[in-house]
């Protein structure tokens, strides 16, 4: 399975948000689906589903995002390790990224 960084996810959202694209980001883990959504001068994180979807919670930044305790009591920077997934149809993910 090919595992992206951080850092690496930052690099192929920030450009896309800052042309005004809003790339969703999908990420597997725990048995589950969640969404990072990025806007302009926002980004959003929330549990997929249609009967047991979170609903969006707001972020200032992606960095905030990955720092702070979100749905499902959900750390990206402790359990980033854990992500199986990633789909963002909005960008091709190339190899080695």
């Amino acid at each position: 399975m090919l595992k992206y960084s951080f850092k690496a996810i930052k690099k192929k959202l920030n450009p896309m948000i800052a042309i005004g694209l809003e790339p969703e980001l999908t990420l597997s883990m725990y048995g589950k689906e969640y969404m990072i959504i990025g806007y302009d001068g926002k980004c959003s994180f929330q549990r997929c589903g249609i009967n047991d979807g979170s609903g969006e919670v707001y972020y200032n930044t992606l960095d905030e995002l990955y720092n702070s305790i979100t749905v499902d009591n959900i750390l990206l920077k402790r359990d980033w390790g854990d992500i199986i997934g990633f789909d963002c149809d909005d960008y091709e993910w190339e190899h080695g990224v």
